[in-house]
């Protein structure tokens, strides 16, 4: 039952930036459908991983040896283990993935 709730949802708020995209440079529904699902989808898949570019900066504070005396945790030395790449998709990523590829099909015919 969670998983239904969280489908409606995405889908509701990916129709609902769909729409409003549509409305605020006065187009049509389709013409944004395929980037709103598409960056739906990348966004739920940028928070929804671990480890990566994004985790390799916020380690590297940690490891460097700087001299910020404003910053409390200046004393750490120790290496700190890579984080390994991992992606757990839920099923809004599958939802906004699904939209994405119906709105691309819809698009590919309409223009």
């Amino acid at each position: 039952m969670k998983k239904v709730v969280w489908a409606i949802i995405t889908f509701g708020v990916i129709i609902f930036v769909n729409w409003g995209l549509a409305s605020i440079f006065h187009n049509s529904f389709i013409d944004w459908s395929l980037l709103s699902g598409l960056a739906a989808a990348i966004i739920i898949a940028f928070f929804n991983s671990s480890g990566g570019f994004t985790s390799d900066l916020a380690d590297a504070r940690l490891q460097s040896g700087n001299n910020d005396e404003h910053w409390a945790a200046k004393e750490v030395r120790t290496k700190i283990t890579r984080q390994k790449r991992s992606f757990q998709p839920t099923i809004s990523f599958y939802v906004s993935l699904g939209y994405t590829i119906i709105a691309g099909i819809f698009s590919f015919f309409y223009f």
